[in-house]
């Protein structure tokens, strides 16, 4: 078959160029979407750590300013979360260490004392943040965005969202100390 003059094609050459430059942008712009997803979710648990460790300095300060209730160590309570009852407990020190979302505060409700302590972690925040979007539950494989367990003398919640990379925060009831866990690039 004979071709004419208004009959035209690609070259192997152009052809050949458009597939490296194809290839060059999936390898540039394929990672860089990659850690975006990635950094999302440190982002994630970096801005809910920031917000745990000021919720728990905050309770802290009106543990303080309220006269340090220590009448009944570790169990007296405040009503942080205006529920009419004290909802979070202190230890000796006013670092919160107890919650009910009930009724005031027992020694049932401190941690080490209650019978599910992975229940009490997880209410301790969702009391310490009660208008935040963040969900937390209890126990190792819970359904919520984070998870409660309780390794004396801290409260571990693992972020669920991506558990193919370890993220995490850790909240020390004895020292009020929050840190967090993500993963190395």
């Amino acid at each position: 078959m004979r071709l004419t003059s208004y009959q035209k094609g690609f070259t192997l050459i152009e052809l050949v160029i458009v597939i490296v430059l194809l290839g060059i942008l999936a390898s540039v712009a394929l990672p860089r979407f990659l850690n975006i997803t990635k950094d999302a979710h440190n982002a994630s648990v970096s801005g809910t750590a920031g917000a745990v460790a000021s919720a728990v300095n905050i309770a802290h300060a009106k543990w303080l300013a309220s006269g340090q209730p220590v009448s009944v160590p570790p169990i007296a309570g405040i009503d942080l979360t205006n529920s009419g009852h004290a909802d979070v407990g202190f230890n000796v020190e006013g670092w919160p260490d107890a919650a009910n979302d009930k009724e005031d505060i027992t020694a049932e409700n401190v941690l080490g004392n209650g019978g599910n302590d992975n229940a009490t972690c997880a209410l301790i925040i969702k009391n310490l943040l009660s208008s935040s979007s963040v969900s937390f539950g209890d126990g190792e494989n819970c359904k919520e965005q984070f998870c409660a367990v309780y390794k004396a003398p801290e409260c571990i919640y693992t972020y669920q969202q991506n558990k193919e990379s370890a993220r995490s925060i850790t909240y020390s009831t004895a020292s009020g100390l929050v840190s967090k866990k993500l993963p190395l690039r």
